[in-house]
C-alpha cells in the first residue's frame, strides 16, 4: 500500500467511527425520549446540531442523517401504559 492509500483509509475509518457513533446516540436519546428523560424536539435539534458540527451532512446529505434521525426516533411519542402490581 501506498501512503495515500494508507491516509485515505484513516479518513474512512474515521468517518465510519463518526457515523456508528451518530446512530449510537440517536438511539440512545430516542430511549431517553421513550423514558420522558429528555424531549424529543431537543434531542433531534442537538444530534442535528452534532451532524452539522462533524460534517455528516456534508457528506452524507441532509436526506441520509433524517431518515437515520426517523428511524431511531419512529414511535419515540408512543407511551405504553404501565402496569400496575397489585
Amino acid at each position: 500500500m501506498t501512503q495515500e492509500d494508507e491516509f485515505r483509509e484513516t479518513r474512512r475509518a474515521c468517518a465510519n467511527a463518526k457515523l456508528t457513533e451518530f446512530r449510537k446516540q440517536c438511539w440512545r436519546l430516542a430511549i431517553l425520549s421513550r423514558q420522558g428523560v429528555v424531549e424529543k424536539i431537543a434531542a433531534v435539534d442537538l444530534l442535528h446540531e452534532v451532524a452539522v458540527g462533524h460534517a455528516l451532512v456534508r457528506s452524507l446529505g441532509e436526506t441520509r442523517i433524517e431518515a437515520i434521525l426517523a428511524e431511531a426516533f419512529a414511535g419515540a411519542d408512543f407511551h405504553p401504559m404501565h402496569v400496575e402490581v397489585a
